[in-house]
């Protein structure tokens, strides 16, 4: 397949990250222009980028006008996603926007709309789905091998640095940033949407964040299936892979698993562990995938753009009003004290694109 000519807009440190370590591990694109309103951070990355022959650019509009490029990737801060993925969508290109791709259902709405009566791929980076144990958890619950779900618990626990982090002043920086990918995988290993759920965040004495750094939600499934999360970047235990500890109770079983590591070989740290009822734990093995990662996110958007079919697990902007609906719905619960929140429901399939 043909090469999708894309800019990347946004070279702050996760920015930076995709175009030094992503984009040459990745044959389906090749990047025309990099834009950045800071004229410090164009300069800084000029020095490190492995390609020299990309253009730079202050403002978005300048690069669509200059370069011929049929895609945006959009890894600037939050408040930036929606008009700048506005502005590329009108302008005919297809777009990657880091997620939560809006702040508001409305506005991540209004790109769905845009992005279908324009006839472009609007995808979310929910890259945590592109790895070999949580698309082998989806199949495996799909196919019934164990019965009907009953309930999940996945815990999340991460230790901030303790000087220089950034992070720190981040709004909502676990249920925003963070949460958004957990949430994310439930609804897709799950294979259904919540309906209601109930969430506590707080910030313990001693955090340096100013937002909330931990929370617990508690999620229920039309079909009775009763989820937990817990997340924390402030826990003095051990950590856990970036998209956490699973276990999943069936009617004649369990599953444990774990996904996305550290640096090097993140897919290859994935886990999987099955025991039947009365039985012994037995270990599953996993197949490796050959784009794993934001390179899967790469790979499946170009497979989109040049068939025109979104392939198995692909995050699209209308699969991820489900998962931003959650995200709003557990600051709605938190703000309430933990009242329980009845989600906002989109039109029947929404979100079922993994059959």
């Amino acid at each position: 397949m043909r090469k999708i000519r894309l800019i990347h807009v946004g070279l702050g440190r996760w920015g930076s990250d995709w175009a030094r370590h992503i984009y040459p591990e990745s044959p389906d694109i090749e990047t025309m222009a990099y834009v950045d309103p800071d004229p410090v951070a164009q300069e800084r990355f000029r020095g490190i980028v492995p390609d020299p022959t990309p253009r730079f650019f202050a403002r978005l509009k300048d690069a669509l006008t200059a370069v011929d490029a049929e895609a945006v990737v959009i890894t600037l801060p939050l408040p930036l996603h929606a008009p700048l993925t506005e502005e590329a969508l009108r302008a005919g290109k297809h777009v990657i926007v880091e997620k939560p791709f809006a702040q508001t259902l409305e506005e991540a709405q209004m790109l769905v709309n845009l992005a279908q009566a324009n006839q472009r791929v609007l995808m979310v980076s929910q890259n945590y789905r592109f790895f070999p144990a949580p698309q082998a958890v989806a199949r495996f619950v799909q196919d019934g091998w164990f019965g009907q779900l009953n309930s999940v618990k996945l815990d999340f626990r991460h230790n901030a640095p303790v000087e220089g982090y950034s992070y720190w002043t981040v709004p909502d920086p676990l249920l925003v940033d963070m949460a958004v990918h957990h949430y994310d995988l439930m609804r897709m290993v799950i294979g259904e949407e919540p309906v209601e759920l109930s969430c506590r965040a707080w910030n313990p004495r001693g955090s340096p964040f100013k937002m909330p750094p931990c929370a617990v939600t508690v999620l229920i499934y039309p079909s009775g299936v009763v989820a937990s999360y817990r997340g924390s970047w402030v826990d003095q235990g051990s950590k856990t892979a970036w998209a956490g500890e699973w276990q999943m109770d069936f009617e004649f079983g369990t599953l444990f698993w774990t996904s996305r590591g550290d640096r090097p070989n993140l897919d290859r740290r994935d886990q999987m562990r099955a025991r039947r009822l009365n039985s012994e734990w037995e270990k599953i093995d996993l197949t490796q995938m050959p784009k794993h990662d934001r390179s899967g996110v790469l790979g499946a958007f170009a497979e989109a753009i040049q068939t025109g079919c979104e392939p198995p697990f692909f995050p699209s902007g209308r699969d991820n009003l489900s998962t931003l609906a959650i995200v709003e719905a557990t600051l709605r619960s938190s703000a309430a004290g933990g009242a329980s929140v009845k989600i906002e429901r989109f039109h029947p399939g929404i979100g079922k694109t993994f059959n």
